[in-house]
């Protein structure tokens, strides 16, 4: 069973808020269009897993998706955990198409792509490291010992994968996305001690959803970007104008001439995800270009918003759903 299911990260919808709020003819938008493709890549590839792992047994296996736990100083994430009474099963996802070659001197990887080699972080040794840091974690906590195993997964069709002659050993711990249940199952049937009663299980798994500690991703910062790059404003749904106007309570694109009375929603969630979880009455109105308080009032107050203060000294945050 998926005991965290998979869901689109912050980080990506971070790039989804700010993408449109860019000018066309900013400098930085290249890197972040291309930032913001590999990542959305990486949740695609990881999202297709979903098919295969689905058909696990449910009572056999914890399913967990994106976990980051804190390792000492640092923070470690793993791409998926397949938790069972007699193995855990680290996953490291890629989804990249091109020639992935693995060379045995010092186990460098390369992926070609239109004729071009790039040298990438092999990612059989990055799922081993995340393995190595799971079990040092579990022991921390006090769990018995149980293996802790590894593998890359190729979620990308139109990819391949060869080995150097004299590394062909390197292939046991890679697998294509549609052979993982095989994978998974070969696994299982040579690691069948069971270390794990339920109630340890359950304990893990409670141990871990209550460890992950999602990433807090400043995308402003991060892009050397600051507030006066942002157009601010509510969008329109169907065009995409930037921004629409406020009349009589309803959205309307002085572009197409669409009509919304719902188009400030999605506003103000991008103004949580690139600004700060928390909005006050003036601060809706410079965003969304409003100039009566009463009407900035009426909209906070339509929605499932948390606050606290009076009057003006309201301030409204987004409720954190479990």
């Amino acid at each position: 069973m998926f005991a965290k299911k998979c869901e689109i990260s912050e980080r990506i919808q971070k790039f989804e808020a700010l993408e449109p709020r860019i000018s066309p003819n900013h400098p930085i938008r290249p890197t972040l269009l291309k930032e913001y493709k590999n990542w959305l890549a990486g949740y695609k590839g990881e999202k297709s897993l979903e098919f295969h792992l689905s058909m696990l047994p449910d009572k056999k296996y914890l399913i967990f998706h994106n976990i980051r736990l804190l390792f000492g100083k640092y923070f470690f994430q793993i791409d998926f955990l397949i938790l069972a009474a007699a193995f855990a099963l680290e996953i490291e996802v890629k989804n990249r198409t091109g020639e992935y070659f693995f060379e045995k001197y010092l186990n460098q990887t390369t992926l070609k792509v239109s004729g071009t080699h790039e040298r990438i972080k092999n990612p059989v040794l990055q799922a081993r490291l995340q393995a190595m840091k799971l079990k040092k974690w579990l022991q921390k906590h006090n769990f018995p010992e149980i293996p802790i195993l590894h593998i890359f997964v190729n979620s990308n069709g139109k990819a391949s994968i060869t080995a150097e002659r004299g590394n062909e050993q390197i292939l046991r711990y890679i697998c294509n996305s549609e052979g993982l249940l095989e994978k998974i199952s070969q696994l299982a049937n040579c690691n069948k001690n069971e270390i794990l009663n339920t109630k340890e299980l359950r304990r893990v798994k409670r141990l871990l959803l209550t460890g992950h500690t999602p990433e807090n991703f400043d995308i402003i910062s991060s892009f050397h970007l600051t507030y006066k790059d942002i157009v601010t404003g509510v969008q329109c749904p169907k065009c995409l104008f930037l921004p629409m106007d406020y009349t009589y309570g309803s959205w309307i694109c002085p572009n197409c001439q669409c009509k919304s009375k719902t188009a400030h929603i999605k506003a103000i969630y991008d103004y949580f995800l690139l600004y700060k979880p928390s909005i006050t009455n003036s601060e809706l109105r410079e965003f969304l270009h409003i100039e009566s308080p009463t009407s900035a009032n009426r909209i906070l107050r339509k929605l499932d918003f948390t606050s606290t203060g009076t009057k003006k000294g309201t301030i409204y945050f987004l409720p954190r759903h479990n």
